[in-house]
């Protein structure tokens, strides 16, 4: 069963940009992560679920990211947990609703979201 599901444990690579348009789900139990790519208006978007022991789902967009590496590379440009914004509250077993709502909500604001604040360290 497990072997039909992709999963970025088996990425050769994680500089190489993620297929676009396709769910990849790494949901080995706690934390379960899922990764959507796609361009928007010519620029790169990875959108994030994460869900770790508890629910709910939380979800993120990230802008200006193509790969998994690019994700934490100091150039993309991430939102606040979107569900939580806009109070969706989706359990673990909700995985294909939560991924649903997050495009929809992509798509209703036109991937604009509030970019998350990151405490940079004092120096």
């Amino acid at each position: 069963m497990y072997d039909k599901l992709p999963c970025f444990l088996e990425l050769e690579d994680e500089t190489e940009p993620l297929p676009p348009g396709e769910w990849f789900d790494d949901l080995l139990w706690s934390p379960s992560q899922c990764y959507f790519h796609f361009q928007h208006h010519g620029v790169d978007y990875i959108l994030y679920l994460y869900w770790r022991r508890t629910d709910p789902w939380q979800a993120y967009v990230v802008k200006g990211a193509a790969s998994l590496s690019s994700m934490n590379n100091g150039q993309a440009v991430w939102s606040g947990d979107v569900f939580e914004i806009h109070q969706v509250h989706l359990r673990d077993v909700e995985l294909e609703r939560a991924k649903a709502e997050l495009i929809h909500l992509f798509h209703k604001f036109d991937g604009n979201f509030i970019p998350l604040r990151l405490l940079l360290p004092y120096m």
